[in-house]
């Protein structure tokens, strides 16, 4: 066990921990710290019945000891009184970093640099914080292959055609992307590509076929899964293109598929609604947020 090491609070869905993951990942790479998982805390009451997935992926970390737990639930007063004191403490003296509004990427590192433990707390939805470590990351990061015989066979198809995913999330999910947006990007998709094949992954797949037309193109609805989101992620990297929501878990589809360029296009809402920033080399779409 190091002296110097990186504690992150995951919390979420399979999106969002894939962020404080890579957030985390990157920060410890570049301050020489391993990097230990609090697994616990961000799922104690969770109101979505959301789990700890990173087990699933070849991750570089270990799960913070017991031993080091000052607060039981991210709401205990001991939690709270950690987070109001660091708020007055200076850059590189604090040891519970918070994300905030005005958290600069280029200097998150700086932060508890003359302290043996830090902990991070935030979402860090931004590729700004670890995108000089892209290739590691994809890496260590990539989706478990499923078992499923047909799914795979299904994944290689995808891999071995001008494929598109789009992805939608509207269940229980504020803001909406309306459909312009998604009408906007399969256009774009059918002028640039010549014979592009839409795979649709979502939760409300009817409202897709309802309201976007696809200009001839095939398409195919996809099974949603809500207990195998693995597969799904795993399948959605197989495309080679993508139109994804404003949703970390499509962003993460579309990055972990490959960089964009030599061919291969993201579509991507320029106004999310939400903190989710835009890739730099993804083609950002027109979109209203409602």
């Amino acid at each position: 066990m190091t002296d110097r090491a990186l504690i992150t609070i995951v919390k979420g869905g399979l999106g969002n921990q894939l962020f404080i993951y890579a957030a985390a990942r990157a920060m410890a790479l570049r301050t020489g710290r391993q990097l230990y998982l609090d697994a616990v805390r961000g799922y104690l009451g969770d109101d979505y019945g959301r789990s700890f997935r990173l087990n699933r992926f070849p991750i570089e970390a270990e799960l913070m000891p017991e031993q080091w737990r000052v607060a039981s639930t991210l709401r205990h007063p001991r939690a709270k009184l950690v987070r109001a004191l660091n708020k007055y403490l200076p850059e590189a003296w604090r040891f519970y970093v918070a994300e905030r509004g005005d958290t600069r990427p280029d200097a998150l590192w700086n932060h508890g640099r003359n302290v043996k433990r830090v902990t991070l707390m935030g979402y860090w939805q931004d590729e700004a914080y670890f995108l000089d470590y892209a290739e590691l990351l994809r890496r260590e990061l990539a989706p478990p292959m499923p078992d499923a015989p047909e799914v795979r066979a299904r994944g290689a198809r995808f891999a071995g055609t001008e494929s598109v995913f789009l992805h939608v999330r509207r269940y229980r999910y504020s803001p909406l992307l309306d459909a312009g947006y998604y009408q906007k990007a399969v256009d774009m998709a059918c002028a640039e590509l010549s014979k592009p094949v839409f795979m649709i992954f979502g939760d409300d797949i009817e409202w897709v076929v309802n309201n976007i037309d696809f200009r001839g193109a095939g398409n195919e609805r996809q099974d949603y899964d809500e207990s195998d989101e693995l597969a799904d992620l795993w399948l959605m990297t197989r495309c080679r293109h993508a139109i994804i929501a404003n949703s970390s878990f499509s962003w993460w589809a579309a990055w972990l598929g490959g960089a964009a360029g030599s061919g291969r296009h993201v579509w991507a809402p320029g106004q999310s609604g939400l903190a989710l920033k835009c890739a730099k080399s993804w083609e950002a779409v027109d979109a209203r947020p409602e």
